[in-house]
């Protein structure tokens, strides 16, 4: 999904960061064509973050726009990501 608000246009595929964004004042510009679909990431979404690999805390850190987190351990994910819930 596209999601704008001022300047700002963002992609964003996570139904959590959607939500949020939404609430902060992003308006929908478009779904995108796979926005229907199940998939893997999709699935993810709906999993807790403590259920999640290193590597999908990156992935969900990436979306969000976090700076630094390549180089982070899984708690320290963790720590960086539960501000948005």
């Amino acid at each position: 999904m596209i999601l704008k608000r001022d300047n700002v246009e963002k992609v964003v595929e996570n139904k959590a960061v959607i939500a949020k964004m939404l609430k902060e004042g992003f308006k929908e510009v478009e779904r995108l064509s796979g926005d229907n679909k199940e998939s893997s990431e999709t699935k993810t979404d709906d999993k807790p973050l403590e259920e999640m690999t290193a590597d999908e805390l990156k992935a969900l850190a990436k979306e969000q726009g976090k700076a630094g987190y390549s180089s982070l351990k899984k708690d320290e994910l963790l720590e960086l990501l539960k501000d948005v819930e």
